[in-house]
């Protein structure tokens, strides 16, 4: 019982570091002026490229709401994601922002500054969908199920909108369901005694009743 709350505290501290790292970043911005949006995604441009690494980090340094719809919706899908996937969570992170960041710079329109973790965040979403799909459990059915319904409107996030990277919202949910699919036999938990099925008697009708 301790183990378990040592391993919860442990996944809300991660969580809770990462977006704490994400407002130092934001308020620092504000404060000294450094236009850090310069370093987003800027596709199809050599200098662009450290956008991949930096731009998750950054938002609109204009105002608040930026950041401030990315946040909860971060640190309650990527508590999900810890808990219920904690030694595929670290690999599924970096993939979804790395790639997802790749294909944005590929396929984004030119001249345009692609910020923000909501690209991560549909990643996630779409991962722990997925993995319900693809591994059906009655933990991983029930997550998915929760997420669909929590954020199912989400979805809107995939249509062309002034001001929005749609782009990181597709490429993210894209890389996050084709990673449920590639790891969908890893770390799979044991079955809990209601999924497991009772074994067939495989004799024949008059040997089990003569």
């Amino acid at each position: 019982m301790k183990s378990e709350r040592n391993i919860v505290l442990t996944n809300l501290a991660i969580t809770l570091g990462i977006t704490a790292v994400l407002w130092i970043v934001w308020v620092l911005d504000v404060t000294l002026h450094l236009d850090l949006p310069q370093y987003g995604i800027i596709p199809h441009s050599g200098i662009g490229l450290r956008g991949i690494i930096f731009s998750a980090f950054i938002h609109d340094n204009r105002n608040i709401w930026h950041i401030l719809s990315n946040t909860l919706p971060f640190m309650v899908l990527f508590f999900v994601l810890i808990s219920a996937y904690r030694e595929l969570a670290l690999v599924v992170l970096i993939t979804i922002h790395l790639m997802s960041g790749f294909l944005v710079w590929m396929y984004a329109p030119t001249n345009t500054i692609h910020i923000g973790i909501s690209g991560i965040i549909y990643g996630i979403a779409a991962f722990l969908v997925g993995s319900g799909f693809f591994r059906r459990d009655i933990v991983s059915l029930g997550i998915a199920v929760l997420v669909s319904l929590i954020y199912g409107g989400m979805a809107v996030g995939f249509f062309s909108q002034d001001g929005v990277s749609w782009q990181s919202h597709v490429f993210g949910a894209l890389v996050g369901l084709m990673l449920s699919f590639i790891l969908r036999h890893y770390h799979r938990r044991p079955l809990l005694d209601i999924e497991k099925e009772e074994p067939e008697d495989e004799r024949h009708f008059f040997e089990r009743y003569p």
